[in-house]
C-alpha cells in the first residue's frame, strides 16, 4: 500500500509540473515590439526567426536602421542565442549613407512563451 501511495505521489508531482519544450518549429516566425515603451524616442524592433536557423533583427529609430543577420540557436534554459555574422562589404557604403549600422556579436533573448520573447527590456510579440 505504501508503494502505491509513493508511486501515485511521484506520478502526480511529475504530471502537475508544467515543462515547456521549445523547439525550432515552435519559435519560428516574426516578432515585433517597441523599445522604450510610449517614449517619443522609442525604437521599433523586428525579429524574424526562420526554420533553417537563420534570423534577421532590425531596429529602426527615427531615420536610422540597425541590422543583424545571422543564425540562432535554442539554449537549454529557455534562451535564444543570436550570432550576428553580417557586415557585408557591398552594403557598407549604402548603410553609411542611410545612417544605418550593424549589430555584431551575440545576443540573448529570453523565451516567455510561444508568442512572447524578451530582448533586454523589450517584450517582442508574435505578429499575426
Amino acid at each position: 500500500m505504501r508503494k502505491i501511495i509513493a508511486y501515485s505521489t511521484i506520478l502526480i508531482l511529475f504530471l502537475s509540473c508544467k515543462i515547456q519544450q521549445f523547439n525550432v518549429a515552435y519559435l519560428c516566425g516574426t516578432f515585433d515590439g517597441v523599445e522604450g515603451g510610449k517614449n517619443q524616442l522609442s525604437t521599433y524592433v523586428l525579429l524574424e526567426l526562420n526554420m533553417d536557423n537563420t534570423c534577421s533583427l532590425k531596429k529602426t529609430f527615427d531615420l536610422s536602421k540597425i541590422e543583424c543577420r545571422g543564425e540562432w540557436a535554442m539554449l537549454n534554459d529557455g534562451v535564444i542565442e543570436i550570432r550576428c555574422n553580417n557586415n557585408p562589404v557591398l552594403s557598407d557604403i549604402e548603410k553609411a549613407l542611410q545612417g544605418g549600422s550593424y549589430i555584431e556579436g551575440t545576443l540573448k533573448i529570453k523565451v516567455l512563451g510561444k508568442n512572447k520573447l524578451k530582448l533586454g527590456n523589450t517584450v517582442l510579440k508574435r505578429k499575426k
